[in-house]
């Protein structure tokens, strides 16, 4: 009988074991153990640099210029600046910055008849409000992401105009604490009543937390 006992504590012994053995995953000295990843979507802080495209209308008919024809992308600016995504829960987020674009804009101007090509520098700040939707799962590597939003441009002179947002990207090393990210945003809107519309490219060295 005092056998069977014994046999029996063993085997419940035994049978309670397994279960938390198998949460532990033994490695050879020689292989290195998986890098720790934190689980679900983080809040990312970047600063983008790049250059954007615009055409240079808004600025030739908002700024006292003579409205002639010009040419698209005349305003060519680099543009930098800090941006933070904000975790809302799921794939989606909500994305704060503000970027300064540095550049010259071209236009055509009639002095007595003649046209007449002018340029001039000038610096622009944007700050920027986006609704981010991340594609893809929280482990993967590389997640594209989407936006949608608007940016408030405020020009020489501290006039002021609205544009819309659209834009595609890709965050690779997603799993890790530091990243990096490219970006494509479309922009549209109005300059003192004047259309302004463009592109930006973007890359942006990424961290998460």
């Amino acid at each position: 009988m005092r056998t069977f006992l014994r046999a029996t504590v063993v085997a419940l012994g035994l049978a309670l074991a397994t279960p938390a053995a198998a949460q532990f995953t033994f490695l050879s000295p020689d292989v290195k153990p998986p890098p720790l990843q934190l689980e679900g979507w983080r809040n990312v802080v970047r600063v983008n640099l790049g250059a954007g495209f615009y055409n240079s209308d808004w600025y030739v008919c908002a700024y006292g210029w003579t409205c002639t024809t010009t040419s698209y992308a005349s305003f060519i600016p680099f543009v930098v600046g800090p941006q933070i995504d904000l975790h809302l829960g799921g794939p989606s987020a909500i994305s704060l910055g503000f970027l300064f674009g540095f550049g010259s804009v071209k236009g055509t101007i009639l002095q007595a008849g003649v046209p007449v090509d002018v340029s001039a520098k000038i610096t622009t700040y944007e700050p920027t409000l986006d609704y981010l939707v991340r594609l893809g799962t929280p482990m993967q590597d590389t997640v594209a992401r989407l936006r949608f939003g608007g940016g408030l441009l405020i020009g020489p002179d501290t006039k002021f105009g609205f544009l819309g947002r659209v834009g595609v990207g890709v965050a690779f090393f997603n799993t890790a604490r530091f990243g990096v990210g490219l970006d494509l945003v479309l922009e549209g809107g109005s300059m003192n009543g004047a259309f302004i519309g463009g592109v930006q490219l973007l890359a942006s060295p990424e961290f998460r937390f």
